[in-house]
């Protein structure tokens, strides 16, 4: 494998560890949140799915669209650099994703909410 190669790599293994962490912070209170507001169980199970689903594909779609270039003579840090900028893009991925998740659920909530008290 070329530094390119490893470079790529790691990116997505930090950007998806980035993603999954994120989802292991949110899933107990985005799981109780649902619980209370969505009174099917299969939708819970459906939107706690759609949110690690479009956390993880976010995560991979940013670090697997910005392919380090590099040329072949490049430094370690240059390499370094690079994958900080991937896993950069990779957490503007997650934090977007989040924040309209967060919108989204408020707007469930308030339209939902109020017809079940």
């Amino acid at each position: 494998m070329s530094p390119a190669q490893w470079a790529q790599l790691i990116e997505l293994i930090l950007g998806l560890l980035c993603a999954l962490l994120t989802y292991w912070l949110a899933q107990r209170g985005l799981r109780e949140l649902l619980e209370r507001t969505v009174a099917v169980p299969g939708g819970v199970v459906f939107y706690r799915r759609a949110f690690l689903l479009i956390l993880v594909f976010g995560a991979i779609a940013e670090t697997l669209g910005s392919a380090p270039d590099l040329k072949p003579g490049a430094q370690f840090m240059e390499y370094v650099w690079a994958v900080a900028s991937g896993v950069g893009s990779a957490l503007v991925a997650v934090l977007l994703t989040l924040g309209v998740y967060v919108l989204l659920m408020t707007i469930l909530v308030a339209a939902i909410k109020p017809r079940h008290e």
